[in-house]
């Protein structure tokens, strides 16, 4: 391992950067309220953005910014705005994919790094020299690359410009995202950042002369999701990515609450952290691995697989539904006298034993008593969402830690 890696967390509002940075981002990717590919993210304003800045760069971390629409000529003009508001506060990167916005921010905000988004496409050395030449200091690998590919390709350019590649979360059915599926169905576009996730639905097939005779496609009676891709994992394969000449990691999940950020930070942290020790201890701590494994089972997510870092991944079909093995119960926003105060996010009671969610790990949290914060009244359950209620936590909790708990049927 020549270098370190990067881990680089989403961020699509201020909740969920603040929880990137507490459980171990080094770095974390926003959106302003234009030019990104996740319209539907609260995103950040030049307030919201300075204020992420400021918490960024106290905890040691960086804050990139997408920009990275397939950009009209009409738009160019205020992505170079943006670009430039975005260097005066301190943002250190901006993400771009489109060639011409690219080649305009480098030459007009040319303090700003430009890492090329992985719209980009960028599956070769030279395809990375010509973004270098125009000025970008990173390119975000496409999501087709295998292992093979991205570690010959580290090799050829050997530090010549940056790589980061994503280790974790959705993955589009389209060629490095590039769909059309979203503005032909209903108009709103994905390369705008308006994506309505259409290869997310359910569909059956129809045979031109019977329109009403829809047939389901698998044995599913919700019919099937064949456009849908699987979720990407690669904690399994931590250590060849340590090794492969990448330098940084990238997870998916702008539209992703806290404890979804929580969970997948914080495991990939520890890894990383473990790895970089001592690989030989990593390798033999089969506990561990199992354990950081474990936790990315705990979130909502479809069917993992690995993407096309080994091939082609398998057809997706199952991929429909999601799975998850615990439930977001509640989020901690302050600690004092050994109580949490806590914004209740899914029914618990008095008696239940939750998991703490903290950058250390987890551990059992027995539910002993539930006091309505508004009222001092003490309460056998909890049921209304963002209700802030205290409970007793014995010190195993700290603001910004999260609560989870097994899933409950909500009938």
């Amino acid at each position: 391992m020549k270098n370190m890696p990067t881990l680089l967390a989403p961020a699509g509002s201020m909740r969920p950067l603040q929880t990137a940075l507490r459980f171990g981002a080094d770095a974390v990717y926003c959106g302003a309220k234009q030019y990104g590919l996740r319209a539907q993210a609260n995103n950040f304003d030049e307030l919201e953005l300075a204020e992420a800045v400021r918490l960024a760069h106290g905890a040691g971390a960086q804050v990139n910014l997408t920009l990275n629409i397939f950009a009209f000529d009409g738009d160019l003009a205020g992505m170079i705005r943006t670009a430039q508001m975005a260097k005066e506060i301190g943002v250190d990167a901006v993400i771009v994919s489109d060639l011409g916005a690219i080649a305009s921010i480098a030459r007009k905000v040319p303090e700003l790094d430009i890492h090329v988004s992985t719209q980009a496409n960028t599956t070769n050395s030279e395809s990375a020299r010509v973004y270098r030449a125009l000025g970008a200091k990173r390119v975000v690998l496409a999501r087709e690359m295998t292992f093979e590919q991205i570690e010959a390709m580290a090799r050829e350019l050997d530090g010549e410009i940056e790589l980061e590649t994503f280790i974790h979360g959705a993955v589009c059915m389209s060629h490095s995202g590039r769909c059309m599926l979203s503005s032909f169905l209903n108009g709103r576009s994905g390369n705008r950042g308006a994506c309505s996730q259409p290869c997310r639905w359910t569909y059956t097939l129809t045979e031109r002369t019977r329109p009403d005779e829809p047939m389901p496609i698998e044995e599913d009676e919700r019919g099937t999701a064949i456009l849908s891709s699987r979720d990407m994992c690669m904690m399994d394969h931590l250590p060849r990515l340590m090794e492969s000449g990448v330098g940084c990691f990238k997870i998916e999940g702008r539209m992703k609450n806290e404890l979804y950020i929580a969970t997948v930070v914080g495991a990939y942290r520890r890894a990383m952290d473990a790895y970089a020790a001592d690989p030989a201890a990593y390798a033999a701590n089969e506990t561990l691995r199992k354990q950081l494994r474990a936790e990315l089972d705990k979130i909502s997510h479809r069917v993992y697989d690995t993407g096309f870092y080994f091939g082609q991944p398998q057809v997706a079909g199952e991929a429909a539904g999601t799975q998850q093995e615990a439930e977001y119960m509640g989020y901690v926003l302050d600690v004092s006298g050994g109580d949490a105060l806590v914004e209740m996010k899914n029914r618990f009671f008095v008696g239940d034993e939750l998991e703490t969610v903290t950058p250390a790990g987890s551990e059992k949290l027995c539910i002993d008593d539930i006091v309505i914060d508004a009222t001092g009244e003490h309460v056998g359950v909890v049921s209304v969402p963002k209700t802030l209620v205290r409970i007793p936590c014995g010190g195993k909790l700290q603001a910004g830690d999260m609560l989870r708990g097994p899933v409950r049927n909500r009938k």
